[in-house]
């Protein structure tokens, strides 16, 4: 029998249908940022895995598939105009647009951004002040759809 560095687990059907996220069956907290209701910042966060980032009255995020696995992987969908606040991590996020068009900004004073087409991918890293937004969905659709990638199992956000 062949010897392996690693370890092999053995996972059932039933355990691994625990760890699908159906896109479909995604929920979302309406508020679960201070912002995520105000005009210009109005977004639908999706954690699908992950437990989420530690945020100053951040409600529960309602994720998908709730692991301790060294990332975090989330869906945002948002309307032309719309996304976070400009804010601050402790880790690199990194952004694919999905659907759309997408404008990821950063710096201190937001003075820069890069929009994003379908595909295209925008790694932010650590402690530089971030935000993204929405510039148009897909014909069609009225909300863009924007994936948003972290590692480690708790990522801090401050708020600037």
């Amino acid at each position: 029998m062949k010897a392996y560095k690693m370890a092999i687990i053995d996972l059932s059907p039933e355990e691994m249908e625990k760890r699908v996220a159906r896109f479909d069956s995604l929920k979302y907290p309406p508020n679960r940022y201070h912002d995520s209701q105000l005009p210009g910042n109005k977004r639908k966060n999706y954690l699908v895995v992950g437990r989420g980032l530690i945020a100053e009255g951040a409600t529960d995020p309602m994720s998908a598939i709730p692991v301790d696995e060294g990332f975090q992987l989330s869906y945002i969908k948002a309307e032309p105009g719309n996304g976070p606040s400009l804010h601050n991590h402790d880790t690199n996020e990194t952004f694919t647009c999905l659907e759309g068009k997408w404008k990821v900004i950063w710096g201190r004073n937001a003075e820069h951004s890069v929009v994003l087409e379908k595909y295209d991918v925008c790694s932010v890293p650590p402690f530089v002040p971030r935000r993204f937004e929405c510039v148009e969905p897909e014909p069609g659709k009225t909300e863009g759809l924007l994936q948003a990638i972290q590692p480690g199992n708790i990522a801090q956000v401050e708020w600037v």
